[in-house]
Formats: C-alpha cells, sequence, structure tokens
C-alpha cells in the first residue's frame, strides 16, 4: 500500500500536467493564434523622399515613430521600405505615416497579413497639406 500511493500520485501529477500534445503540436498551436504582418510603404517622389513612421508597441507600452529614408535603385526608382511583425500575437495594428513635407507625390501603405492584402491606401499631399496615412484596425 506505501508503494501504491507514490505511484497515483505520480501518475495523477504527470497527467495533469500533460495535455496529451507532442512540441510540435504545441507550437503549430502558438502559431496558429499569431499573423505574420507586413507593413510595405511607397513613395512615387522622383527624388529623395522621407517618411515618419509612427506604430504602437505594445510590448513596450508606447508609441515608436522614426523617419525613415527611401533609397532609390540604379535606375532612380525608389524601393519600398518593409515593416515586417513575424509571429505577431496582438488583435490590432495602430500607427500612420506622413510625409513631412509639401510633395504633391504620392506616399502609399500597403499591410498584408499573412501574404494577403488587408489595407492599401494612398495619399498624396499638397501646397497646404502634408501626405498622411492612418493605418489603425482590428486584425480578423
Amino acid at each position: 500500500m506505501k508503494k501504491i500511493i507514490p505511484t497515483l500520485i505520480l501518475i495523477c501529477c504527470f497527467a495533469s500536467c500533460s495535455n496529451g500534445l507532442t512540441a510540435e503540436e504545441i507550437i503549430a498551436q502558438q502559431e496558429a493564434l499569431t499573423n505574420d504582418i507586413e507593413i510595405v510603404f511607397t513613395t512615387k517622389e522622383p527624388n529623395y523622399d522621407e517618411a515618419m513612421i509612427t506604430y504602437y508597441d505594445i510590448d513596450l507600452a508606447t508609441d515608436v515613430s522614426e523617419p525613415y529614408v527611401f533609397n532609390y535603385d540604379s535606375n532612380g526608382d525608389p524601393t519600398p521600405i518593409r515593416l515586417i511583425f513575424d509571429n505577431y500575437e496582438y488583435d490590432f495594428l495602430d500607427g500612420e505615416v506622413f510625409r513631412n513635407n509639401f510633395s504633391t507625390s504620392s506616399l502609399k501603405v500597403q499591410v498584408f497579413i499573412e501574404g494577403k492584402l488587408h489595407l492599401e491606401e494612398e495619399k498624396n499631399g499638397n501646397a497646404n497639406e502634408f501626405a498622411r496615412i492612418n493605418f489603425s484596425f482590428r486584425i480578423p
């Protein structure tokens, strides 16, 4: 009887601590609850261009804001700026981009969730207003 009680305790403890899933299954479940997010910023400004990109970082509980300078390829065409969030585990995305000058060239934002286009918006500035785009929404 003395040997049966510790054995039963061990069996109960093991059964309550294990849900019967392998490590691979647990990882797959966690990945199913997250999304891969890619935010693509493009410009049609033919010369030097810079965009101020701000987004809310949930882990830091603060806004992250910094200027990004567009690079240009050998043909003089601007290359996109990409922000990538792999395994994004939250259900909303909050941010904005604006050009800190009065260029009339367009500024565009595309948000891809799991490789599918979820949001696309393009704005032009004018002599009185910067090109500005908000990308704040709940992730389906």
